[in-house]
């Protein structure tokens, strides 16, 4: 496929976000550094800054000191928690709330002088606390046993000031803070406004920030991000940013309607002036499915279980079938048989893509990329123009990269056109209509049918006119017996899709020729061939795996070799976007 205008800026896009992942890397002696700087800056900068009337960020602190006060007097909520409170401008201010307040803060300099500066507010205190350890000091502190329904805020982009190592573990703190019943805020800066922040603001204010200049060794313009000459650093997000960092911590939020004077009840994100607003509820006592699975593919069981048994770069179902219908390959030992059938698996995948799009290149989007191993193996067969990578576990985007970096069969070239990212498959950084195909390898089963409508969206979304999805998945018999509930249930989903489910839906968004290829068969197989070989690690003692772990594992492998047959099945699903809803019946072949 010739590369067109849309291409060539596809492609710069990918190497923007090579370079962000690459900069994401922020070792141990950068990090201390930047909460070194936070934690010592002068209260009187701090303040000054955003106080006067005609700062930029004036309407925005107003603004939020509302949204605070009316979710607090139309819920429960029983404190408002400001997570980094500076100087004290947003939880100081919202008295009318009519309930306790308290502010943390890493600077013990600002903490003395909110002390002091709010001493007659009743029912207002601060403390000095490290926003990633919030958890720890409201157990010591005793205030989880005083309050049940907290609204946490972290408000005027604070969250982005601090090392981007902490950020995702900030919000998980504020969430296991906030709880079933409470609710968490973080305000963040207009990344489309970073110019006007750039003059209006940063030059305004250097005894808070530090000297610099507009040349690129400051500001990068395009990433909306600034490295002053003291190391104060600041990054301001796009509202598109935001849902998709949400959405790879399995936070499934909605983009509303920009400047809106009501605060929806969803988990969503807004854009009001220059702030955009998060809202995401606190976190459940039970997870949900989805950040079981990121949990449980991110533990070091699971990382062994999965490289070990099943290979380096594949975690899915393979074709037994093609291994016996060759007599050289059903003789090779139990563990080489199933990486070998889990190659053919991916082979199979790719004869489809050819059958789709002839010999030219793709450009072509993982859903659930793993170690990466589909995209390696296509980028050897010369298929892709550039590819995408996304998964919710971040061990394995890490091990995906590593891989490719060292696949010596793949040129520096073709290399630099892969690139894989902590997303989730249901809100990516692919842009509009810029895949030809995605792909997906037993993925979308972790998610359960209540969220392929999602799936199918995001896949329509990237996908061009006439592009395709092709994918593996587990999927129930339309018949299955009551026992189907023992394997569902056991990965945290209350039911199995369908194919007909599949293509119910898949006509919905406006997908047509739809087909599956049925290979159920292989289900049982596999599952009975993991189990043989983890027995026979185990044995050996070459896994290092918890006894726990290995106990539970196999129970699982069991279940999923002896119900199989009854209850599953699996194969290959194709289906074209089409520009217009389609009536076409699905075909088997």
């Amino acid at each position: 496929m010739a590369p067109n205008d849309k291409s060539k800026e596809y492609n710069m896009f990918v190497e923007e976000k090579k370079d962000q992942s690459n900069d994401e890397k922020i070792n141990k002696d950068e990090l201390d550094a930047e909460t070194k700087l936070w934690s010592e800056l002068p209260v009187d900068a701090w303040k000054q800054s955003v106080l006067n009337e005609d700062s930029i960020f004036h309407d925005l602190y107003l603004d939020t000191r509302r949204r605070l006060v009316e979710a607090c007097k139309e819920h429960n909520y029983d404190v408002i928690i400001e997570v980094g409170c500076g100087t004290g401008e947003v939880i100081a201010h919202v008295a009318d709330a009519g309930v306790p307040r308290i502010g943390v803060d890493i600077n013990e300099t600002f903490v003395k002088h909110c002390r002091s500066a709010y001493k007659d507010q009743a029912d207002l205190t601060f403390h000095v606390g490290d926003a990633s350890k919030l958890d720890d000091w409201w157990e010591e502190s005793g205030l989880a046993q005083t309050y049940e329904a907290p609204l946490l805020v972290c408000p005027n982009n604070t969250i982005m000031i601090m090392p981007a190592q902490i950020r995702e573990e900030v919000l998980e703190k504020m969430r296991v803070v906030a709880g079933e019943a409470g609710r968490c805020l973080v305000t963040y800066w207009n990344g489309t406004m970073f110019a006007h922040g750039v003059m209006g603001y940063y030059k305004k204010n250097s005894d808070l920030c530090g000297d610099f200049d507009l040349t690129s060794d400051h500001i990068n313009w395009e990433d909306a991000t600034i490295e002053t000459k003291t190391s104060y650093k600041s990054e301001w997000l796009k509202a598109d940013d935001i849902v998709r960092w949400a959405s790879s911590l399995m936070l499934e939020v909605e983009l509303v309607e920009a400047q809106m004077e009501e605060t929806p009840e969803i988990d969503h994100v807004a854009e009001v002036g220059i702030g955009i607003y998060l809202w995401v509820k606190g976190k459940p006592v039970e997870p949900s499915a989805t950040s079981s699975a990121r949990d449980y593919y991110d533990s070091k069981d699971a990382q062994t279980f999965y490289s070990t048994v099943w290979g380096p770069s594949t975690t899915h179902i393979g074709r037994y079938d093609l291994i016996e219908a060759d007599p050289k390959l059903a003789a090779l030992p139990l563990r080489e048989k199933i990486r070998h059938a889990q190659l053919l698996d991916e082979k199979s995948l790719k004869d489809n893509i050819i059958d789709a799009f002839g010999e030219v290149k793709v450009r072509c989007l993982d859903m659930g990329c793993g170690y990466g191993g589909l995209l390696r193996s296509m980028a050897s067969d010369d298929m892709l123009w550039s590819g995408i990578g996304v998964d919710i576990s971040g061990k394995m985007v890490d091990s995906a990269r590593t891989l490719t970096s060292q696949e010596a069969k793949l040129s520096q070239d073709v290399k630099s056109r892969l690139v894989f990212h902590r997303e989730s498959y249901m809100h990516t950084c692919a842009p509009d209509e810029g895949m030809d195909v995605c792909v997906s390898l037993d993925a979308f089963l972790h998610v359960g049918p209540g969220q392929h409508d999602n799936v199918l969206q995001e896949a329509w979304r990237v996908l061009r006119p006439g592009g395709r999805l092709i994918f593996t998945d587990i999927v129930a018999r339309p018949d299955a017996p009551p026992e189907a509930k023992e394997l569902y249930e056991r990965i945290g989903l209350q039911s199995f899709a369908t194919v007909p489910g599949y293509f119910e839906k898949a006509r919905k968004y406006g997908f047509g020729e739809l087909s599956f290829e049925d290979h159920s068969e292989n289900v049982s197989k596999h599952y009975g061939y993991v189990h043989e070989v983890l027995q026979q690690l185990w044995a050996d003692g070459e896994i290092d795996i918890s006894p726990e772990f290995k106990e539970r594992m196999s129970e699982g492998l069991l279940k999923w070799r002896d119900l199989a047959p009854s209850c599953l099945q699996w194969g290959i699903l194709s289906m074209r976007k089409l520009d217009y809803a389609s009536s076409d019946e699905e075909s088997s072949q």
